[in-house]
């Protein structure tokens, strides 16, 4: 064993003996490196009390067997037995005159009795033995912690984090300890590691959402907020995460909304402006990758429509891509349009729809208003889970309707929503968005002037691995006086 004085000192202690390994006749024609072969096999295959007995039976042999010794302590700190544990690896140091992996399972078996200042000892001599172990950094870092010797816990965390530099927890556990040592920069790069590598680590999120509040970056946190609800949906860490922000910024729209779905008796009649443009500003970036992941098929849904309307495209029409998105639509639209025209009232989205080149103009407004000034201008409103963030569409499908010149088509998608809970024709639900019953959006497009309507079930995406069902509805404005149907 090493001599020096730093390791020597500390792990000194003397413990309880452990029972004396129980002998056993060999069996027949077996070896001790047999034994100890399937010793290993029985531990790998989630078998410790076998894997023990054969240790026991080695050990009652050759009572020195450093292998057997060391597979036993580790097979007892596994137990729960630490002080058993420690012991049997104090014989296997002793036997092997130093080993990193006996040194590192004292470190872990000193740790559990929470007899830290040896621990440390043992990692460090376990670390100078054999220093490309993130495990043994990060146990040295742990102990550290529980010394209250903060820096010195950072530098072995940034050392494992070299070794291992996708590990989430132990980069929540340094940025967690830079953060209180006041290092509030280093401290977000360490949690925005875990974030990405474990996107529902809540204590990291929500540090990390302190931390850019601290510093003034309520963009970014807000970004960080309404992804990780978005993710995790109706969770008591969803809960925590709003309430705890709600703290930071009272007036802050995206936990308001969410809020009001979980827990309001009053449903409102759209979402607000600020939530929507909030949340997907926030959520441009990643939106395309994310719905591509959930199996999104409101855009090809919407295309079907078209085609069976329209019959092949001529691109002589007028055409709206409501809500637009990041463009989603907009190369499906194309071919049927002379102009094509996409609105949002998300600048973030804009922007990403900008970059497929396929629109004509581009828009950031409101739905309902940008189509109060466009009476009689489209041939064509194509609208893919835009008016899942309105409640109450009697507004905006009237003026979608006299937006519509004589002959022309809308077509749309929204949730699914059951009668009996939805007794309004709508609610919303606590994804945030919104859904409908079949009579209800019946009614408002009858209402609105427009005539034929169909109305066809669909699976729009799939979402916590289950299907989410919608109606993809399909309207006319009726022809002039004249009986023109100015489109097929």
């Amino acid at each position: 064993m090493n001599d020096d004085a730093e390791s020597s000192a500390p792990l000194a202690r003397t413990v309880p003996t452990p029972p004396e390994p129980v002998a056993a006749p060999p069996a027949q024609g077996a070896t001790i490196q047999q034994w100890l072969t399937q010793a290993r096999d029985w531990q790998r295959r989630g078998n410790p009390g076998e894997a023990q007995t054969l240790c026991r039976r080695i050990l009652a042999i050759q009572p020195r067997h450093a292998d057997a010794l060391k597979l036993l302590g580790m097979l007892l700190l596994r137990q729960g037995q630490p002080i058993l544990a420690e012991q049997t690896l104090r014989q296997a140091i002793h036997s092997t005159l130093g080993d990193a992996a006996a040194y590192a399972n004292l470190g872990a078996a000193l740790t559990a009795q929470r007899r830290y200042e040896e621990a440390v000892a043992a990692f460090r001599h376990a670390i100078r033995l054999r220093a490309d172990d993130a495990d043994v950094h990060s146990q040295l870092g742990d102990a550290l912690q529980e010394l209250k010797q903060l820096p010195e816990a950072v530098a072995a965390w940034r050392e494992a984090s070299a070794l291992h530099p996708t590990d989430p927890e132990l980069h929540y556990r340094l940025g967690a300890t830079l953060a209180e040592l006041g290092q509030a920069e280093e401290a977000m790069a360490a949690l925005e590691i875990t974030r990405e590598t474990n996107p529902d680590q809540a204590a990291a999120i929500q540090l990390l959402v302190t931390l850019l509040h601290g510093q003034g970056q309520l963009v970014e946190a807000g970004h960080v907020v309404g992804s990780a609800v978005l993710r995790w949906g109706v969770t008591s860490e969803a809960l925590a995460l709003l309430q705890h922000w709600l703290t930071l910024v009272p007036d802050d729209p995206v936990a308001q909304h969410f809020l009001t779905a979980w827990f309001s008796e009053e449903t409102p009649a759209r979402a607000a402006d600020a939530y929507v443009t909030r949340l997907f500003d926030q959520y441009a970036d990643q939106f395309d990758e994310d719905l591509q992941a959930l199996d999104y098929r409101a855009p090809e849904l919407l295309s079907e429509a078209i085609t069976a309307r329209l019959g092949t495209p001529n691109g002589t029409l007028e055409v709206l891509d409501a809500g637009c998105g990041t463009g989603l639509c907009g190369p499906l639209l194309r071919p049927y349009a002379q102009r094509l025209i996409g609105v949002d009232l998300s600048s973030g989205m804009i922007e990403k729809a900008q970059e497929r080149g396929c629109y004509d103009e581009l828009v950031v407004a409101e739905l309902t208003a940008f189509l109060a000034e466009s009476a009689a201008r489209y041939d064509l409103i194509a609208s893919a889970d835009t008016l899942v963030y309105f409640g109450d569409l009697n507004p905006v499908l009237t003026e979608a309707a006299a937006a519509l010149r004589s002959g022309g088509w809308l077509t749309f998608t929204v949730e699914q929503a059951v009668v009996e809970a939805a007794p309004d024709g709508f609610r919303l639900n606590r994804s945030g968005r919104y859904s409908h019953t079949a009579d209800y959006v019946q009614q408002i497009l009858t209402d609105a002037g427009l005539m034929p309507i169909n109305l066809t079930p669909v699976q729009l995406r799939m979402e916590h691995n289950q299907p989410v069902l919608g109606w993809l509805a399909t309207a006319q404005r009726p022809a002039a006086a004249t009986g023109e149907n100015l489109l097929p």
